[in-house]
């Protein structure tokens, strides 16, 4: 699939909130979509490791194309890599750094965003050709890390993912935060009897504010 990484980068960079569906949500991949883009959150990836990810990815980049960057997560393998990129997925994430998952990434078109922890990892990453950085996990870090590394490399896109509240995403955003990213505190649980669009709405337009 030919994909336009430009276009999924301004895309992912209008909301500032990627949405992340790790799990079996029961069928209301779609409800949830609707909802979140309802409210401004422009990507939503879902975690390559959730039941039938490949089939959901692909209904969901059709469903959303054009409304919301549809992505794969927890991509750890290049082979990953290219069913993700088959599926639809038009940006993979990754929990840690690998050379060669981001530059078959880029090769194929997508946007790489690998976990980074230290300004050595990221800067390796971005030499691979990633073109945004997942810092994972957040909550050791804090947005306090990001404004100091904003100083030495200010050109990056640094996505804080983990643990991150509405309030936190307002403190990682005026640290110079690209974008956050959010799971269960904004989507909810996976397994769940019953999907509340109208709660995850909520939620939703409490994340985009912040990242305003």
């Amino acid at each position: 699939m030919n994909t336009d990484p430009q276009a999924t980068l301004e895309l992912i960079g209008t909301g500032h909130v990627v949405a992340i569906l790790r799990g079996d949500f029961r069928g209301a991949d779609d409800v949830i979509a609707d909802a979140l883009a309802s409210r401004g959150v422009t990507s939503l990836e879902l975690t390559i490791d959730s039941p039938d990810s490949l089939a959901r990815i692909a209904r969901l980049a059709e469903r959303m194309r054009g409304r919301m960057a549809v992505g794969a997560g927890t991509v750890l393998t290049i082979e990953q890599v290219i069913a993700a990129a088959e599926a639809g997925a038009t940006f993979i994430v990754s929990p840690n750094r690998n050379r060669a998952v981001i530059q078959t990434a880029v090769a194929t078109g997508l946007v790489a965003l690998p976990g980074c922890q230290t300004p050595s990892e990221i800067v390796e990453a971005v030499e691979a050709g990633a073109q945004a950085v997942k810092l994972f996990p957040a909550e050791v870090l804090g947005p306090a890390f990001v404004r100091a590394l904003r100083g030495p490399l200010p050109t990056l896109r640094l996505v804080p993912t983990g643990g991150v509240t509405p309030a936190l995403a307002a403190e990682y955003r005026a640290a110079g935060a690209w974008a956050v990213g959010v799971g269960s505190d904004l989507v909810g649980r996976s397994g769940a009897d019953k999907v509340d669009a109208i709660d995850i709405g909520k939620r939703a337009s409490a994340f985009v504010e912040a990242m305003a």
